[in-house]
């Protein structure tokens, strides 16, 4: 199922980037080919899809600074450092927040 919303979400984003540069991509397939290296992770929201891509080992960013002293982390100020960096782009589709590499 998760395979399936990653696979709408990544169609919608090409659709929408062609539509916006379509110089730069053929169609949609072509953007998708030339851009799901760049995925990091998917979710509800810009928070939920940076925690996914920590989950399946796609985040570049060491959480440890971040811990609290509880053990729990504050994943708003990983977000913060990681769009602060302008090293990444958040995709939103009706499929949930697209997490994508710029770097």
């Amino acid at each position: 199922m998760a395979d399936v919303v990653l696979s709408n979400a990544l169609m919608w984003a090409g659709k929408k980037a062609v539509v916006q540069d379509p110089y730069d991509w053929d169609d949609d397939a072509s953007w998708v080919l030339g851009n799901e290296d760049r995925f990091r992770g998917i979710g509800k929201d810009r928070t939920d899809a940076l925690i996914h891509a920590a989950r399946i080992g796609n985040l570049s960013v060491d959480v440890t600074k971040y811990l609290q002293s509880d053990g729990t982390l504050r994943w708003s100020d990983v977000l913060d450092d990681v769009t602060h960096g302008c090293m990444s782009e958040f995709i939103e589709t009706p499929y949930g927040v697209l997490f994508m590499d710029c770097g």
